[in-house]
């Protein structure tokens, strides 16, 4: 019996191992059991697969110090292993056969064979390197994007349902006059924005609603200090740290800032080369002990088409590339340890930047650079400082570009716009002064007719044609060819027809509401001829039987729409005639007119209670 016990213990002893060595041999993960000094003992074949050998055999010929990528890493990790008794989810690099690396993730623990005392490391690690390679790749598509979106020229602003400002990048702070996101704090983006396109994004918001995106919209904001800044905008629906928020993408088109799109170009660029700036940095600190180093960095200097320089604390050049000594005229050896300010054409200018470093620790902007022959030269530079890698400041360094030929190319471009202008100008006066001739070669002409209708229709041309040279002569005198004083203009067609008309014996007085506002050309011409018509059928016929009365014109504004009204408290028009469909030339030219502007004109009159004729149309921008 007791035969019997002991042969059934034995089988399940067997069974018992055999059942641990097939999990064991068989585990996906790699289990080993290693001698603290790196004497393999045990391991599967997953520990195998990872490491690249060919069987278990040739492993254990491996000592386990010989798979660690470095002698300081496994003395860390076997010291955590003693201090702890264990070890959980520890990474680490390790080597494989080949020589290549590779990253485990381990949990083992130290035992002791109770029998021997003598010490084991036991457990089992997998391969996460390419989890490893993952995690970098998405840290670095993540500094990218933060990048792009930090230094991308358009603006980029983030705001909530209520227009509060969430987000804000530097292109966008600059674009709407702010120096940061704290300063935009409980500012609407209405705050920002000219009133008269509130209405436009207003229905912007209620488009996106319904599709979800909108193609750019052309509006104008008021920085703080006054500046007006033409800008396209572009609105997005899109969910920002868990919350569904708006995210408008605003773009600079002002005429006025074309050379600071050059500048940002140049800023651009200066990022493409932030690189190089970390580079030269390094070759400061370590210039001694990394020869290797600096020469791959003297040539990225020397192979950039800006010049670069940097100095130490006390402004003294220690880097100068072969662009800057090109430009400057001077050799490597003539400026080194020489003060920066000997390539600043004003000594003072060179004293602010560096105040400016000093607090801002950058710098961006035009100066005036001095060349070894003594020519001035104008240059766009960014400068910042450098520091090592402890934080601490321990120089500056610029990067400078001639703009000469662009400095150039804007005087040129100012002097044609100048001589344009001019000209112009005297067209204008030409076009005033032919309609003033023709004006007086009508009224000689007037002095031969006997017929007093043929006068009226000579005295209603000259009407007209003085309208018409009212436009010329005000742009003559304006710097603006496009847009005139609409207020000026009516007062002065007014009062031109009051004295023609109104004679002695007769108090016709002349009434004006005309705001400050300005037209178009296109729309003025139209518009000063409607209103001659108008105003002369008013003192012509409104007052045949009345000694006195009011004339008068009346100007509204609303939005983009202008509502102009002439009207008189005279005879009122005859309800036979129907004004849109008549014979009288002038009446037929109103409508004409009305068409042309794209307008809606109606009739008000009661008889012997006055008329007024409502004209209302578009601004044609």
């Amino acid at each position: 019996m007791g035969m019997a016990n002991e042969s059934k213990s034995s089988r399940e002893l067997e069974e018992s191992e055999e059942r641990y060595r097939n999990l064991f041999e068989n585990n996906l993960a790699a289990v080993f059991r290693s001698e603290v000094g790196g004497g393999l003992v045990e391991v599967n074949q997953a520990l195998v697969d990872i490491f690249g050998f060919s069987s278990i055999e040739q492993l254990k010929k491996t000592s386990a110090k010989d798979l660690y990528y470095s002698e300081e890493e496994r003395n860390a990790y076997v010291k955590d292993l003693r201090e702890k008794g264990y070890v959980k989810n520890y990474q680490m690099r390790m080597r494989k056969r080949d020589g290549s690396e590779i990253w485990i993730m381990e949990n083992v623990m130290l035992v002791k064979d109770q029998r021997t005392k003598k010490e084991y490391i036991e457990g089992t690690l997998i391969d996460i390197t390419e989890t490893k390679r993952m995690q970098q790749a998405l840290q670095e598509r993540e500094e990218n994007y933060k990048s792009l979106i930090e230094h991308t020229p358009d603006g980029i602003l983030i705001h909530d349902e209520k227009g509060e400002t969430i987000y804000a990048n530097p292109a966008a702070l600059r674009m709407v006059g702010f120096a940061s996101i704290e300063e935009t704090k409980e500012k609407n983006l209405f705050h920002y924005v000219l009133p008269e396109y509130h209405e436009k994004i207003r229905n912007r918001k209620v488009k996106l609603d319904e599709k979800g995106d909108s193609p750019f919209l052309e509006i104008k904001m008021r920085r703080p200090d006054g500046n007006i800044v033409e800008a396209e905008i572009k609105t997005n629906r899109i969910t920002y740290l868990g919350k569904p928020v708006v995210e408008v993408v605003m773009h600079d088109s002002s005429l006025q800032r074309q050379l600071e799109r050059e500048h940002l170009r140049l800023q651009v660029e200066e990022e493409t080369n932030r690189e190089l700036k970390r580079e030269i940095a390094s070759h400061i600190r370590t210039r001694q002990r990394l020869n290797s180093n600096q020469k791959y960095t003297r040539l990225l200097l020397d192979s950039s088409i800006d010049m670069i320089c940097a100095c130490d604390q006390k402004g003294r050049i220690t880097e100068f590339n072969h662009a800057g000594q090109s430009t400057f005229g001077y050799s490597l050896m003539e400026v080194l340890t020489r003060d920066l300010a000997v390539l600043y054409a004003d000594e003072e200018q060179y004293h602010a930047i560096r105040r400016i470093i000093a607090e801002d620790e950058n710098f961006l902007g035009e100066v005036k650079q001095l060349k070894k022959s003594g020519e001035i030269f104008p240059a766009y530079i960014s400068a910042s400082v450098l520091k090592n890698e402890h934080g601490e400041i321990i120089g500056m360094m610029s990067i400078s570009r001639d703009i000469t030929r662009i400095k150039e190319t804007e005087e040129q471009l100012k002097k044609s716009v100048h001589e344009k202008e001019i000209l112009l100008k005297e067209i204008h006066h030409r076009v005033k002064n032919n309609m003033q001739v023709i004006s007086s070669i009508l009224k000689l002409q007037s002095a031969y007719v006997k017929d007093k209708k043929t006068v009226e229709l000579f005295d209603e041309c000259r009407n007209r044609i003085a309208s018409m040279a009212f436009i010329h002569s005000s742009l003559y005198m304006t710097k603006d060819f496009t847009n005139i004083n609409f207020s000026d203009y009516v007062t002065n067609i007014a009062s031109n027809l009051h004295q023609s008309y109104v004679s002695t014996d007769k108090k016709i007085a002349l009434k004006l509401d005309v705001p400050s506002v300005f037209l178009h050309i296109d729309d003025a011409i139209p518009c000063g001829l409607i209103i001659n018509e108008l105003l002369s059928n008013s003192f012509k016929y409104g007052f045949a039987k009345k000694k006195k009365g009011s004339v008068g014109i009346s100007v509204k504004v609303k939005k983009e729409n202008i509502i102009l009204a002439i009207w008189d408290n005279g005879a009122g028009f005859p309800e036979k005639v129907d004004y849109k469909n008549t014979e009288s030339l002038g009446l037929q030219l109103v409508i004409s007119l009305t068409e042309q502007l794209g307008g809606k004109i109606k009739l008000e009159s009661r008889q012997g209670e006055g008329t007024k004729f409502i004209l209302a149309f578009r601004k044609t921008k």
